[in-house]
């Protein structure tokens, strides 16, 4: 997983150490990585954390779209609604973003 990071501000990384701890605790979570991105998956994958150039790109769902700031993308996808958010820094992971994510864990 650290190659991801690698070339990345070393707060891409501290932004996604924080995430993993708290997601970590819930259960039956696995973690996987593919050449660029980090999946979590419960039952199906409930989040994917890309790591860009200068962002973290994090892909979750909901059961409705989500159209304003701070979410960057939101579509349909199979009766649900991938969101995308993009956050750079400790003060972006809000406790609102980590319940965003355990709805995204609970609905699958």
């Amino acid at each position: 997983m650290s190659s991801l990071f690698e070339g990345k501000p070393k707060e891409l990384e501290y932004v996604f150490d924080k995430i993993l701890a708290e997601i970590i605790e819930w259960d039956d979570v696995i973690v996987n990585n593919t050449r660029k991105a980090i999946l979590f998956v419960h039952n199906q994958t409930f989040l994917v954390i890309r790591p860009m150039t200068k962002v973290l790109d994090l892909q979750f769902y909901s059961q409705e779209a989500q159209s304003c700031p701070p979410f960057f993308k939101s579509r349909s996808v199979s009766k649900k609604y991938e969101n995308h958010l993009r956050i750079s820094t400790l003060e972006e992971l809000s406790p609102e973003l980590i319940s965003w994510i355990r709805d995204s864990y609970l609905m699958l």
